[in-house]
Formats: structure tokens, C-alpha cells, sequence
């Protein structure tokens, strides 16, 4: 079996288990710096640590903890049993159950966050925690360890008892994970501060040779900054409350934008709602998207579509411009009329707009992160301008936040109703701009 680490793998691995100066290793890390590997390296070697003792040794156990199980047994598995060659070295392991047995009663084993509790009461010579940003649903990640993992360690492994058992270390473990705002990683990875059996590691991807700097700066281009401090840098940042965070008004907000030309095409942001029909019109120049009004008020999609021909068509030189509308995709559904099979979609289609809409609705993290990447880059390309009379484009970009406080849940906070011109935006950025292909749609439309 050969292993080869990198400088910064070398760093942590020599504190866990040459030196043994760390109990608690805490490691926040970018992208590509190859933490699976070396989480699975530290816990093969923990396994190896626990075959030099004597079979009547109980709690010979290592655990790799991962968000879900189809994370830590499609990861680990394949690494660990071939990658690693611990196949040659094990009685036996299965991928479906994600455990390895050794010899002596040593055993590894993957386990996912969501069952986490049925480790409670067992003992863990060694823990690799990875990705713990993503430890949220249920109990959390901060209830998770003070309750179940931590004593693990302390209560089978503790220094006297190692040492009584003749083990090379007390239990230790090792967090490993990018990082994601203020959350209780954050707190791990200041823990050093007060208690010497802790340490932490920053390496952000410029530690990496496994990374391209050519990628990553064009990355920059294609991610907004939280997102790229978050992932690439590995610095501790938070939204705060805000959904879209990258949006500001001294930025965003400008009247020098140029006025609607008779040769430009009409794109409209929709979001259907009775009474309100909040909806926000843009232009695209090149791949800048320029709001320039907005409209509020309409009782219901026929009246909506009413005032966008009055508008746009019918009261300009330019009769066969072309007007795309982005509506939210459940219209494809709703009836807002009483006659049977009118929908929303329906209606817009029989004023001949051109209808550009996903067959249900996008997913709220990936479009938000859609809208902040165009409101701005890593490298500070601003590529959304609004116009200072679209007042509720603004201020519901400004003032949208996430249910209690937590964007984990990818919950908007509507109490205060003012979404809605935001979600509209949403729906038309996720459009044009997917997350997964960095480049503009086709403008064609789709008929329902």
C-alpha cells in the first residue's frame, strides 16, 4: 500500500499520529485539497494503530462520519478498499452495510450524520468527521457531537485507559470540512485557543496541487464571492439573514442606465399572485441583465398581460417586438379563470408571448445562488443593473431573508410579502443563467 500525502496532509497527520500533540484536529479546507483522501488515510492508519493490540481489547473502532450514506459509502468504500489496497488487509467488507473487519475485533466503519445516534453508547478509538457543514437536519452537528461522539472517545478511550490498555494514544478525532458562515465548525476551529489538546488548520486551494490557478481564476468569474471565499478560500463568512447577499444599492441601483431601445426585445419576470402579479421587466446587453421597470397591482394574469401589450407592443413603433416572459412554473397548472382549462401559461401564450419557464419550479438554493453570482463575482463583475424606479425589485431584493435565520432550510421568510418581485427575478437569472452551464440560455420558448 502506498500512501502519499501533501504538504498540508503531512502537517495534520504528523500532529495526529507522529508527534501526537493533538487530540482534536480541526481542519478547514477548499475544494480539490483532497480531503476524503487523507480522512481516509488518517483512519486507515488509526485501524492499523488498534491491530498492534491484544484481541481482548474491546472497542477497537474507528468511524467515518459523512453527511449521508450515499456519501460516505460511495466516497469511502472504494477509496478505502481499493484505492488503499485495505482489502489484502481485512477479514471482510461490504459496501451496502459500509464496514470493514480486521482481525481482533477491529472494525471501520462508514456511517452517515443521519445515524448518528445509534453510535451513542459505543467507543471510538478514532473519528473522522467530514463535511460537517452539512451536518443540519435533526439534532444538529453541535448536539451531535457534545452528545454522541465526543463521549465515544472520552468515556472508552480516555488517556488512562489507553494507556492501561497499552494503546499508542488516546481517542482522537479529526474535523475536516469547507466552511459555511458562523456555525458551531466555526467554534471547533477556535477551540484552540483555550485547550492545548486542540488545533486547527486553514488551507485554502492555493495549498493544493491538485488544483489548476488557470481553473480557479476562472472560476471567479463564474461564482459570486461568498460563495468563493466559502468554497475556495475556506474563510469563515456569513450571509447573515440576507438571501441575496451579493445585492447593494450603491452598486446595483443606478439611473445612468440607458432607456429601452425600439430595437430591443421585452424580458418580464413573473410571479403569479392574485391581486399583485408582482413582475419586473428587464433588457439583455450582452450578458448584463438591465431592469428598467415593473409592474404591481394587476388582479389576475389576463389583466397582467393586458398591460405588458399596452406598454411594450401596442404603444411603440416596434409592433413585432419580441416579449419573453420567466413566469413561476407552477402557472402551468393554476387556473385563474373560471372558464375550464384556462391557466396562467395559457393565457400568456394567447397574448403571443414567448414563454420561457422549467417544468417545475427550480430549486431556491441553486437559483439564489444564480441571482448572487450576476449581482457579483469573485472577481467583482456586476452584471445586474436596476433602474431606481423598479422600487419593489429593490427593496425585495434587499429586504428577502431566509426563515428563522437559517438558509440550511431553504426556506424564504414570506411573512412580510415582500418576495415576490425577488422570486420572480429568480425564476428569469435561473433561466438564462443555470448554475450548471455558465452561459446564457437560448431564447427560445417552450409550448405547453
Amino acid at each position: 500500500m502506498s500512501i502519499e500525502l501533501h504538504e498540508g496532509q503531512s502537517e495534520v497527520f504528523y500532529d495526529l499520529f507522529v508527534s501526537q500533540e493533538v487530540i482534536y484536529a480541526v481542519a478547514a479546507c477548499s475544494r480539490g485539497w483532497g480531503k476524503s483522501y487523507f480522512a481516509a488515510v488518517a483512519a486507515v492508519n488509526a485501524v492499523f494503530e488498534l491491530l498492534e493490540l491484544d484481541e481482548s481489547v474491546p472497542n477497537k473502532n474507528v468511524y467515518i462520519i459523512a453527511p449521508t450514506y450515499g456519501q460516505v459509502t460511495d466516497i469511502y468504500h472504494p477509496l478505502i478498499a481499493y484505492q488503499l489496497g485495505v482489502e489484502e488487509h481485512c477479514i471482510k467488507h461490504s459496501k451496502d452495510l459500509g464496514r470493514f473487519w480486521f482481525p481482533k475485533g477491529v472494525e471501520l466503519r462508514l456511517v452517515s450524520y443521519e445515524a448518528v445516534e445509534r453510535l451513542r453508547g459505543t467507543g471510538a478509538y478514532f473519528i473522522v468527521m467530514d463535511e460537517v457543514r452539512d451536518w443540519t437536519k435533526g439534532q444538529g452537528f453541535k448536539s451531535a457531537w457534545e452528545g454522541v461522539l465526543q463521549p465515544c472517545l472520552t468515556t472508552r478511550w480516555s488517556k488512562k485507559n489507553a494507556k492501561r490498555l497499552g494503546a499508542k494514544s488516546q481517542g482522537r478525532a479529526l474535523v475536516i470540512s469547507t466552511t459555511k458562515g458562523y456555525d458551531f465548525f466555526y467554534d471547533m476551529f477556535n477551540f484552540q485557543e483555550a485547550d492545548r489538546e486542540w488545533r486547527s488548520y486553514h488551507f485554502d486551494y492555493t495549498t493544493s496541487p491538485y488544483l489548476d490557478p488557470v481553473d480557479i481564476e476562472k472560476l471567479r468569474h463564474t461564482v459570486d464571492p461568498l460563495t468563493f471565499n466559502r468554497e475556495y478560500l475556506a474563510t469563515f463568512e456569513d450571509s447573515g439573514n440576507n438571501v441575496f447577499y451579493c445585492f447593494n444599492r450603491k452598486e446595483h441601483v443606478t439611473d445612468q442606465i440607458a432607456p429601452l431601445q425600439d430595437w430591443e426585445d421585452v424580458h418580464i419576470c413573473i410571479d403569479f399572485n392574485v391581486g399583485l402579479q408582482c413582475s419586473s421587466m428587464f433588457v439583455l446587453r450582452g450578458s448584463q441583465m438591465h431592469f428598467l421597470d415593473e409592474f404591481k397591482g394587476d388582479p389576475d394574469t389576463e389583466t397582467l398581460a393586458e398591460s405588458i401589450k399596452a406598454r411594450y407592443r401596442v404603444a411603440t413603433k416596434t409592433p413585432k417586438r419580441k416579449i419573453y416572459v420567466y413566469p413561476d412554473p407552477t402557472g402551468n397548472s393554476r387556473k385563474t379563470s373560471a372558464v375550464v382549462g384556462v391557466t396562467d401559461f395559457s393565457i400568456l401564450r394567447s397574448h403571443k408571448f414567448i414563454l420561457l419557464a422549467r417544468k417545475k419550479s427550480p430549486g431556491i438554493v441553486d437559483s439564489v445562488q444564480c441571482v448572487n453570482r450576476k449581482l457579483k463575482t469573485a472577481a467583482g463583475e456586476i452584471d445586474i443593473y436596476i433602474h431606481p424606479r423598479c422600487k419593489g425589485t429593490i427593496e425585495s431584493l434587499e429586504r428577502t431573508t431566509w426563515l428563522d435565520n437559517n438558509s440550511d432550510t431553504a426556506t424564504i421568510d414570506k411573512k412580510a410579502g415582500i418576495e415576490h418581485f425577488s422570486d420572480g427575478v429568480r425564476y428569469g437569472t435561473e433561466y438564462l443563467f443555470p448554475i450548471r452551464a455558465h452561459s446564457k440560455r437560448t431564447s427560445k420558448g417552450f409550448n405547453f
